[in-house]
């Protein structure tokens, strides 16, 4: 039985009534649980502020508030690993909430040591930069996906160019200088953030460039980053086939982890 925390309280999620469809927007976020705590809590909720801001939507929770019902539904489901979702929509100028576990796909150590496979879906976010559910874009990429066994598409936008992953954002890698989009392109990941602060950890160069889905040909390697996939290498886009990890991408996962467990070992020292 699953549990679902919300504003009017704590629901099975069989009692939950879904309203979204009443809603024209929902904001939302996703974030990963793992050993109990929140992964970098602070910077999905200052991204949840942006995106309520951007679709004008009046988002009055507190960060404190925020934590403690993760917390809390963490607690009633018995749960300390898997994705948790959370929902804000303005029905009839009523705000509701919620938080719930989701089900979740975490890529295997073969996905990690040989990539996955891809494709490319010419489409684009009405807007890259605010979390909100697009139900035409999804439902184009879910279809891909299951109909072609991918992992994930890229989307690609009106200009020919590589933005974002369906639910990631996307790197490309040249002679050891990382590619990825603008933020003014896509949807600013979380842990595209913090891969970006690893990278200049590492010393490797980035370019904040969307690269031509016509010239995927003429990089080293790909490799996708998101809540699930952490640092997930790319074995495929369609027909183009990318050989082994150079050392500077296997470095860079190496470091993501690094600092995914230095921020759970924080956080556990201030819980206790």
């Amino acid at each position: 039985m699953s549990f679902i925390v919300t504003n009017n309280g704590v629901l099975r999620e069989s009692e939950l009534v879904e309203s979204g469809a009443n809603s024209e927007q929902i904001v939302y976020e996703v974030f990963r649980i793992v050993n109990g705590i929140p992964l970098f809590l602070e910077d999905h909720f200052a991204r949840l502020i942006r995106s309520n801001q951007i679709a004008g939507l009046h988002f009055e929770m507190k960060f404190d508030q925020f934590r403690s019902q993760v917390i809390e539904l963490v607690t009633v489901n018995q749960k300390s690993t898997g994705n948790v979702k959370f929902e804000f929509l303005s029905v009839k100028n009523e705000n509701r909430w919620s938080f719930r576990f989701i089900a979740h796909r975490y890529p295997t150590p073969d996905d990690y040591r040989i990539g996955v496979s891809t494709d490319l879906l010419f489409a684009e976010r009405e807007n890259p930069n605010a979390k909100v559910i697009q139900h035409m874009v999804r439902t184009q990429a879910n279809w891909m996906i299951e109909s072609q066994k991918l992992y994930e598409v890229l989307l690609v936008d009106r200009d020919g160019l590589i933005t974002e992953g369906s639910r990631s954002n996307v790197f490309f890698v040249k002679d050891d200088v990382f590619y990825t989009a603008p933020e003014s392109k896509v949807l600013v990941g979380i842990t595209r953030q913090k891969v970006l602060e690893c990278l200049n950890y590492l010393g490797y160069p980035v370019r904040e460039e969307a690269v031509e889905a016509s010239k995927i040909n003429e990089f080293d390697a790909a490799f996708l980053t998101g809540t699930s996939p952490k640092v997930l290498p790319i074995w495929s886009i369609g027909n183009q086939a990318y050989g082994g990890q150079p050392d500077s991408v296997r470095k860079l996962m190496l470091r993501y982890d690094q600092l995914i467990e230095l921020y759970i070992n924080k956080e556990k020292t201030q819980i206790k």
